[in-house]
């Protein structure tokens, strides 16, 4: 057969793009039919993580502003840098924009389940598979490996991505072009802009590595045509990595800025490594792999699920992990069908070389997710900044997957059509059903039907927190990293997967006998911690058994958002007011002053008038993180001082400035330089690349005339 005719087989007609869209539907309402109807995600990162970006996220958009700082978290964060809010991701700009946060949430999640199924389809229909088995693949790479990970938004929004990269790789790879490369480049760059790039990583890693180990397992060729093959392929696939970083530019420039100042390279011991980061987090450890056939009498029980036995499996790194990172499951008739490669009879009736470019890959990535070569690996670019080598086992998922559809090809071939559909539908059913068992039986998120969020205008402690912060700025202690960022406060301690590193510190660890103790709370050393950084508030759980002389309980009731969150029934919450505060914003010496009128206060902007009766020094106690500047102004509008905002020696959790007596207004504003230049060069790359397929598309018209 012409290899134009193989191609031609491989491009699916619009009925068949309409299957594998009704398909991915059916198996939507499947999975996931009560969030379907309203309902919505509990547990996991969903409300400590998730939720809080979000919700400041939309605000901030409501108010046509760009949300580059996160004000409520612990002190305050780059929200841009940390990547995971992916507020350039353009579903963001418009579901965000237009829905409500809890609404947009779930949209977008089950939106882009669609969309993964979809392009998994369509790229296996690259690869040469026909119908049946492709949607068999969609089925078992979508459904078998993000289901268990659905506390991290960032699994299937990432994950969409990457099957249409590969699926573009494979096309540029077929016929180089400028058209086809700017169509790569635009699929790492929406990769990247949806933030949290680990997944984003390993796809790059992926289509780098196909056009070397298709090199590697084409017979066909002598040694010298392979080799020029090789490197064209890969020049090409370089070529769109590079023009997709320089597109993603305003969201990669602000995320190095954070880096840099992050746990992820600002925390070291003596010996160098990091205190508060172990890329090794996250792996697979050897023996888990069994899960593939162990999965339902075993690993996916509950009692190990939820305990550490795999940490003391033969091979297992010495860094911690969980049942989620870990998770790899195909099924039991997919892995049988996988199996059935051991036979040569079947191998030989496999079309092409593509299955063995993904048994390459997979091994590759297998090893890599065991964590074993993470000190080895580690030291280089990318490597080193992601935790989670559990992660690479997508590559796997998506190489086993489509090694099934494959078998299923050949088993099916010369079968008649109501044969082939029904086995298809047979296969698909009890794979859905196993599938959907174990991601179960593994993720730490479940679906309710009335969900939290949804309880958030009846919460007590949200109303009274926030006519609170009307009078003053508010910082609340309280259980529960970022959830009390809801209630529309700032709130320690915070929650942060890549935060600034003096977050990571040991005088940020909060410590302290509890609430129900025999001792005074807060005691003396916590409650200096917490005049310092300008905590106003307490949230407990349980009645403060002997309460410090400066907490006022303002009220005790069950709280109709947070009881939910953490399903504490009817059980009361109580909120405390700490009188001796020092607040938000301290001077130096306190005796100078004499009244404050807080004009503005925004994320990235914060504006106050201050009357001091001397010389003094303000602090604003926010983190004083790189972009910050301060201005000061006497009641004329003239400067008197104006710069980058200072903090004293080994204090990055205020913004000092030195004022004088008077009546002044004082401003802290917050702007990237990352942002700037990153912004500069995604628009110049996009112009330049639109203006050279606009041009290569004019040249070749005219050379059609």
């Amino acid at each position: 057969m012409r290899s134009e005719e193989v191609v031609s087989q491989r491009i699916p007609r619009i009925s068949q793009w309409l299957l594998a869209g009704c398909v991915g539907l059916l198996l939507l309402c499947w999975q996931w039919p009560r969030l379907l109807t309203g309902g919505g995600l509990v547990g996991g990162d969903t409300y400590p993580y998730f939720f809080p970006q979000k919700q400041l996220l939309a605000e901030e958009i409501a108010a046509g502003r760009i949300p580059l700082w996160h004000d409520r978290t612990a002190l305050g964060y780059p929200l841009l840098a940390e990547s995971q809010g992916g507020i350039f991701y353009p579903p963001t700009q418009v579901l965000y924009r237009w829905l409500p946060v809890h609404t947009a949430y779930h949209v977008g999640f089950l939106l882009h389940y669609w969309c993964a199924y979809v392009a998994t389809w369509r790229y296996a229909r690259s690869q040469g598979l026909r119908q049946w088995s492709s949607l068999l693949v969609a089925l078992v790479f979508v459904y078998g490996w993000f289901p268990a990970r659905s506390s991290l938004e960032w699994s299937i929004i990432g994950g969409v991505w990457f099957p249409v990269c590969l699926w573009q790789t494979a096309r540029l790879l077929e016929q180089p072009g400028l058209r086809r490369l700017s169509l790569l480049a635009a699929a790492f760059a929406l990769h990247l802009l949806a933030g949290h790039f680990a997944l984003a990583f390993i796809t790059q890693l992926c289509c780098l590595a196909v056009p070397v180990c298709h090199v590697l397992v084409v017979s066909s060729l002598s040694a010298a045509e392979r080799l020029r093959a090789g490197r064209a392929g890969l020049a090409w696939c370089s070529g769109a990595l590079l023009v997709g970083l320089l597109l993603a530019s305003v969201q990669l420039l602000p995320t190095l800025e954070l880096r840099r100042a992050s746990q992820r390279d600002g925390l070291r011991t003596q010996d160098g490594r990091s205190v508060a980061f172990n890329p090794a987090y996250g792996h697979m450890p050897p023996l888990y792999l069994t899960q593939l056939v162990a999965s339902w009498w075993y690993w996916h029980s509950p009692e190990l699920v939820q305990s550490r036995s795999m940490l003391r499996t033969p091979g297992a790194c010495s860094a911690d992990t969980n049942a989620v990172e870990a998770h790899l499951y195909l099924g039991l008739l997919p892995l049988g069908l996988c199996l059935l490669t051991l036979n040569r009879r079947i191998r030989r009736q496999l079309p092409g070389s593509g299955w063995r470019v993904w048994l390459l890959l997979s091994a590759g990535a297998l090893v890599y997710a065991t964590g074993w070569l993470v000190p080895l690996l580690g030291r280089l670019p990318g490597f080193g900044f992601f935790m989670g080598p559990g992660r690479y086992s997508i590559v796997v998922q998506l190489g086993l997957s489509l090694l099934a559809g494959l078998v299923l090809d050949v088993v099916l071939r010369r079968r008649g059509a109501v044969f082939r559909v029904a086995m298809s539908a047979a296969v698909a059913g009890l794979t859905m059903v196993d599938l959907q068992w174990s991601s179960r039986a593994v993720s730490d998120a479940v679906v309710v039907a009335n969900p939290p969020l949804k309880s958030l205008p009846d919460s007590w402690l949200a109303r009274e927190l926030r006519a609170e912060d009307s009078l003053s700025p508010v910082r609340v202690f309280a259980p529960g990293p970022n959830i009390a960022n809801l209630f529309g406060v700032s709130s320690v301690p915070q929650y942060l997967g890549l935060g600034p590193a003096a977050y990571f510190r040991e005088e940020f660890q909060f410590e302290g006998g509890g609430a129900s103790g025999p001792a005074e709370y807060p005691g003396t050393q916590l409650s200096m911690q917490l005049n310092r950084l300008g905590v106003t508030h307490l949230l407990t759980t349980e009645p403060i058994a002997r309460p410090a002389a400066d907490l006022l309980l303002l009220g005790a009731a069950p709280d109709a958002f947070l009881n939910r969150v953490w399903g504490r029934g009817v059980e009361p919450c109580f909120l405390y007011r700490i009188t001796g505060s020092a607040g938000r914003l301290q001077c130096e010496p306190a005796s100078a002053l004499q009244q404050v009128r807080w004009l503005q206060r925004l994320p990235a902007r914060v504006e106050c008038e201050v009357t001091t009766t001397a010389d003094s020094v303000l602090r604003l106690a926010d983190l004083n993180f790189p972009g910050w500047s301060v201005q000061v102004l006497n009641p004329d509008g003239a400067a008197v001082a104006a710069g980058a905002a200072k903090s004293d020696a080994a204090d990055d959790y205020h913004r000092s400035v030195a004022v004088p007596a008077g009546k002044h207004r004082v401003s802290w504003t917050y702007t990237s330089a990352g942002f700037r230049l990153g912004l500069l060069l995604s628009l110049g790359t996009l112009a330049v690349l639109l203006g050279l397929v606009l041009a290569a598309s004019w040249m070749n018209v005219r050379r059609g005339d």
